[in-house]
């Protein structure tokens, strides 16, 4: 696997991440363990949908090299199975314990890190439910790291989904997307948190990139 990081190595640092074999064949497209709605123990789903596909291929059309993806908010996998079949490498943070669990049975492909870490402007304890997406900045159980920490290079796509903690990541992020300029997937709900998205616009436009689209709740950036 060909990711270029100062970090160390990631398999080791991930440790807490166990891989679990739950099936004698690989898992189909659609098929995953998931914690969310009502579910409150991974539970296995034949059809657990197509992972934001619309999303995906819209922003995918912007890549040029494939060499390094990055999945942030990585959840149960969902972008992480579809992606390790176009990139060299994924490389995947992903902070809920609970989630993690679900990811190490759903993820079998061998290009694939992951750490558990949330990504912020600097180190620090933060706070998160069972089952949320939400990073709470208040003293809890996870660790918090900035991706500029990690050193990643060769970075083509960025995949971020972070539930309102985009601009501690982000100011935490300039040296690695000056350095890599990639595409960029975010979430930006306009009507549910127009300041943070606003102070996300600022960040993205100062470091030079330009809005290219959006699907959904997606939106594509890129420097070019």
């Amino acid at each position: 696997m060909s990711v270029n990081s100062t970090a160390g190595d990631p398999v080791q640092s991930a440790g807490t991440v166990q891989t679990v074999l739950v099936r004698n064949v690989m898992p189909e497209a659609n098929s995953f363990w998931v914690l969310y709605g009502q579910h409150t123990k991974p539970t296995y789903l034949e059809d657990a949908g197509n992972g934001q596909q619309a999303q995906r291929d819209a922003a995918l059309q912007y890549i040029k090299q494939w060499r390094v993806c990055l999945d942030i908010g990585s959840n149960i996998g969902q972008w992480t199975r579809p992606l390790s079949k176009k990139f060299e490498s994924v490389v995947c943070f992903e902070p809920n314990p609970n989630f993690r669990e679900c990811f190490s049975k759903n993820i079998q492909e061998k290009n694939v890190l992951l750490w558990p870490y949330g990504l912020s402007d600097k180190e620090h304890k933060a706070k998160q439910d069972f089952n949320s997406t939400v990073l709470q900045q208040e003293d809890g159980d996870i660790d918090c790291r900035t991706l500029d920490s990690f050193g990643l290079n060769n970075v083509d796509f960025v995949k971020i989904d972070v539930d309102g903690f985009e601009v501690p990541l982000l100011q935490g992020a300039r040296e690695t997307l000056t350095r890599n300029t990639p595409v960029i997937n975010i979430e930006m709900k306009r009507t549910k948190r127009p300041g943070t998205v606003g102070r996300i616009e600022k960040i993205l436009k100062d470091l030079g990139y330009n809005f290219r689209e959006r699907v959904k709740s997606d939106e594509v950036w890129t420097k070019s």
